[in-house]
């Protein structure tokens, strides 16, 4: 197998494609009706309130992982718990926001309008004031999506999962409504700090095609590193504690690189580097600054449609994908975190109680309303030749020695026939017969156009992956519009992958190339027009006329549906261990040393892996207690505990394996595994670590 790296790939199915075969199996239908809610207007308070929450949507085993598509893994277990994290803001002038973070590879349209139908009534938000953002982990599930095109093809497994969608909308709903409960008097700050050696550009080539883009040699090793988007961005929240002092509550942050650390053999679900950089702040700035509640570190995905992590180089790859490696993907994340950190203790002095929100959301279907001024958007959607064979560093085996459908190939893209709105895109399986394999309304059409303002800050969410120098172009133009208002922008951002998913959003200039960027960049070449125009006019709007939300008339889909997560199943058995500690020395260097214990427990449908489960406790002056390992905790919400489905057994019961990867020695220990199914909790036997 072999990963991809920016997004998972329709083209790995692109073998029956080119054989003319399409397998889709049996699917049922299934109608997903949601109700818009009604809101009830806000009533001013007067002064700024705040709260934040962390919830664990770390789901069963068997979920298949969104962005490496067909040769993706089914999740076994998990390896760093999958979050949604909430940071609910009220200004005490009638005007709230739920900024909602997930580990996941996207939002998604459906997950965002029924959370809204179900806090609508006890929160006064509108969907409007609402954004679901996707850091873009390739490690986490999908299937969840408002069109059939990518529930079928971002993921190993086809079509909605309907009980993994009513899981996410409930555990975010639930979100939600805890931080509305909870808040308290706030203060806001807002910033933006360049960080360089984290991201480096994937599509050097593309990208000195921009018209405004000079001085860059392609063939300077340094270049990838320089034309990035180095912006870490972030809101910084305190709240009054019960004596009266603020004290740190909250960051909602932005970065723009991809979540794709880890490569296509991992197993087990994980939120890949972005959950180092929101832990270590979590942990870090509670200890520093002794808040008595958990702070949260919600950090969203930026303008990474061409920006990869920075790990070495390894080269391209045509034939085979690079190993998987958890120590790089931690250094990078950590290293992004202590930047993090560093903005967020930078913005002390800037705190203040004076908090003004806006929001303003239009939702489009853009295939209905695929014009502009004079800027035209293509009406149907295509994929092109280069996102068969993937991305630079995260090819697909052997399809990228094809030269038609390597990106950037002279002969991956047209040379004549591209006066059309997709230029000069080549179509994967050829126009005329794509749009019998692959229906046109099947493709994701509507957007939620949406702007959030907080103080001199715009947040721009998007369904796309925005390239760097997309992202600035509509970024630009969002502010512009403010330039004579009394209290103009000074920053905007975009969260990519928000409220759905798209594809890519290229500039027209990046395009041309057809890199995998632009050939997965769907509507064709005028796609970011169309977006800056469209968000042009939505700042605008809310210059203008004040808050804005313009849905569609109604919110029906009818979409194909699957199971993937594990049937209900009733259980007799009692939870034992199986085997106790046993040691697993690495053979190779990106390998870690690990000790494992197996148990039998309840079976996969009643084991709730988003209650904690594992975690390592140390004997000290006669007494246990729970081991950290400086400010992270030895447990499945840290680092370094994993936990494995292996097998089913009888009597509804069920085999696991839990790892203790790089584990650290110098004391007695135990693992504690926590109550289920209504039985107790299970104590090893206590242990020592001795390689």
């Amino acid at each position: 197998m072999l990963s991809l790296q920016g997004t998972y790939s329709p083209g790995r199915r692109v073998l029956w494609l080119l054989a003319l075969i399409w397998l889709t199996g049996c699917a049922a239908s299934h109608e997903v009706h949601i109700p818009q809610p009604q809101s009830t207007a806000l009533a001013p308070t007067g002064m700024a309130t705040a709260a934040a929450v962390s919830i664990d949507i770390t789901p069963p085993p068997g979920m298949p992982m969104g962005g490496y598509s067909v040769m993706a893994n089914r999740g076994q277990g998990f390896r760093t718990r999958l979050k949604a994290r909430v940071v609910y803001l009220n200004d005490g002038r009638g005007q709230s926001l739920a900024l909602v973070q997930t580990d996941l590879a996207a939002g998604s349209l459906l997950v965002h309008h029924q959370v809204a139908a179900s806090v609508a009534a006890a929160t006064g938000l509108r969907p409007g004031d609402i954004v679901i953002t996707g850091s873009h982990s390739h490690s986490a599930p999908v299937n969840f999506f408002h069109n059939d095109f990518y529930n079928k093809h971002m993921s190993s497994g086809q079509w909605l999962e309907p009980d993994f969608l009513a899981f996410v909308t409930q555990r975010i709903s639930q979100g939600i409504l805890q931080a509305h409960a909870e808040q308290r008097p706030a203060k806001v700050a807002t910033g933006v700090k360049q960080v360089f050696g984290i991201n480096r550009n994937r599509s050097l080539q593309a990208y000195v095609r921009n018209d405004n883009i000079s001085g860059i040699d392609v063939e300077d090793p340094e270049a990838k590193f320089k034309a990035v988007n180095p912006d870490l961005n972030m809101v910084r929240i305190d709240v009054q504690d019960d004596t009266g002092i603020y004290r740190p509550l909250a960051a909602f942050s932005s970065f723009s690189v991809h979540a794709t650390t880890l490569s296509v053999p991992v197993e087990v679900y994980n939120a890949d580097l972005f959950a180092y950089a929101q832990k270590d702040l979590e942990w870090l700035i509670a200890e520093r600054h002794q808040t008595p509640w958990p702070v949260v570190h919600a950090m969203t995905t930026g303008t990474q449609g061409d920006m990869a992590p920075a790990l070495p180089d390894r080269g391209d790859n045509t034939f085979g994908h690079h190993h998987l490696d958890w120590r790089q993907a931690r250094a990078l994340g950590q290293r992004l975190g202590q930047q993090a950190i560093e903005l967020f203790e930078s913005l002390e002095e800037q705190l203040t109680d004076e908090v003004q929100l806006a929001s303003a959301a239009r939702e489009i279907n853009i295939r209905e309303h695929n014009r502009i001024g004079d800027i035209e958007l293509c009406q149907d959607a295509a994929v092109g030749n280069p996102v068969a064979a993937g991305a630079y560093e995260r090819r697909t085996p052997w399809l990228a020695a094809i030269p038609f459908l390597k990106g950037g190939n002279l002969m991956s893209r047209r040379w004549w026939l591209t006066d059309g709105c997709q230029g000069n895109k080549r179509h994967l399986g050829f126009s005329f017969i794509q749009p019998l394999v692959e229906p046109k309304d099947s493709f994701p059409h509507i957007v939620l156009f949406q702007l959030l303002r907080i103080n001199d800050t715009a947040i721009v969410p998007l369904p796309f992956e925005v390239t760097v120098e997309a992202g600035r172009r509509i970024t630009e133009a969002v502010v512009d519009e403010w330039r004579s208002a009394d209290k103009p922008l000074q920053h905007a951002w975009i969260t990519s992958t928000s409220n759905g998913y798209f594809g890519y959003a290229t500039t027209p200039e990046e395009y041309q190339r057809q890199n995998y960027e632009g050939g997965h960049t769907l509507y064709g070449r005028n796609t970011v027009p169309y977006l800056q125009a469209q968000l042009q006019r939505l700042s605008a709007d809310l210059r203008r006329e004040g808050n804005i939300y313009q849905p569609r008339a109604e919110w029906r889909y009818q979409l194909h549906s699957n199971r993937f997560l594990p049937a209900e199943q009733a259980f007799s058995g009692q939870r034992r261990w199986l085997q106790q500690a046993q040691a697993q020395m690495a053979e190779q260097e990106h390998v870690e040393d690990y000790l494992a214990w197996e148990w039998l427990d309840v079976g996969p449908s009643h084991i709730d892996f988003h209650r904690p489960l594992a975690h390592v406790e140390v004997k000290r002056d006669g007494a246990w207690q729970p081991l950290w390992n400086h400010r992270v905790p030895v447990s499945d919400d840290g680092y370094d505990l994993e936990v494995r489905l292996l097998d089913d057994e009888e009597a509804g019961m069920a085999r696991y394996q839990l790892r203790w990867y790089s584990p650290m020695s110098g004391g007695q220990y135990r693992v504690v595994l926590s109550e289920r199914g209504g039985q107790q909790a299970l104590i090893s036997e206590p242990f020592r670590v001795s390689f």
